[in-house]
């Protein structure tokens, strides 16, 4: 018989408590008996769990529902107040940033214009420091309060240390966004798509709520889709997936030269941003 490797019995302990976390927030309130349900883990592994993220003030009782028969069940939720999360929106045209506690209540708000024609790295990443300060304050909160930073992003984010993006329409090619806001803050910054970190919110907390599978388009000043599969968004080899190149949207018996020239046709120049737009191939 193989020795067990150092380290184990850790790991196991660390997932039982992912997964109750996991399920017990999306879920909104259970009881002790709901989450051993749900997750497949023992009675006895469950309340210790939730022993220990009530002791760690993650986990609050709610209060008590009538059971079929015993004594009631007390239900539980993650607390809302435990901490907070920042969103961050970079468009065409703007920088959003919010703060939310961690029942998704939005509690402050800050946004920045930018120039259609100018969106360079450093003044984007400066709004975004620049409306995390901002919302803080205005929220009376503290960084050391702040769980992390999620950013949608127009493009392709390669994901990696200095989150690194490709956004055509910005003139990005490789652009180091995370380490520059790394600059200002030392909060956990997590980048993706815009529309991919949307259709992810969609499944989580919006129209596809309890759903495995999700297909979301967007069309606004650019236009792209978010894919998820099993509960994981699709990226495609090179996390391109629903990034729509030069779309066709002419009537079928028009002629194709018409597209061509930049009269009616292409989805992603009459949608996309302002300083792109009715600039087809050779103009």
């Amino acid at each position: 018989m193989s020795r067990p490797q150092r380290g184990t019995l850790r790991d196991v302990r660390k997932g039982n408590r992912s997964v109750v976390l996991w399920t017990l927030y999306f879920a909104g309130e259970l009881s002790r008996h709901d989450l051993a349900q749900l997750t497949g883990l023992s009675a006895a592994t469950v309340s210790n769990v939730i022993g220990d993220l009530i002791t760690d003030g993650i986990v609050v009782e709610t209060g008590s529902v009538d059971s079929d028969g015993g004594r009631p069940r007390i239900m539980l939720r993650v607390d809302p107040s435990y901490g907070y999360v920042v969103g961050v929106g970079v468009g065409e045209t703007r920088v959003r940033v919010e703060l939310y506690d961690l029942a998704m209540e939005e509690r402050a708000r800050k946004e920045f214009a930018l120039d259609p024609s100018h969106h360079e790295p450093a003044v984007v990443a400066r709004h975004i420091l620049d409306g995390l300060e901002a919302v803080l304050s205005d929220a009376g909160a503290t960084e050391s309060e702040v769980l992390g930073m999620g950013l949608g992003v127009p493009g392709v984010a390669e994901q990696g240390s200095d989150l690194l993006i490709h956004a055509r329409a910005f003139g990005w090619d490789g652009v180091p966004l995370g380490a520059l806001i790394r600059e200002g803050t030392s909060l956990p910054v997590f980048a993706d798509n815009g529309v991919k970190t949307t259709g992810q919110a969609e499944l989580w907390f919006g129209a596809g709520k309890g759903a495995q599978h999700l297909v979301m388009t967007f069309i606004g000043t650019g236009a792209g889709a978010s894919i998820i599969n099993s509960g994981v968004t699709y990226r495609g080899t090179a996390s391109g997936a629903g990034e729509w190149g030069p779309h066709e949207d002419r009537p079928r018996r028009a002629p194709l030269p018409l597209w061509r020239a930049g009269l009616p046709g292409g989805l992603h120049r009459r949608r996309g941003d302002p300083g792109r737009r009715g600039k087809g191939p050779g103009r």
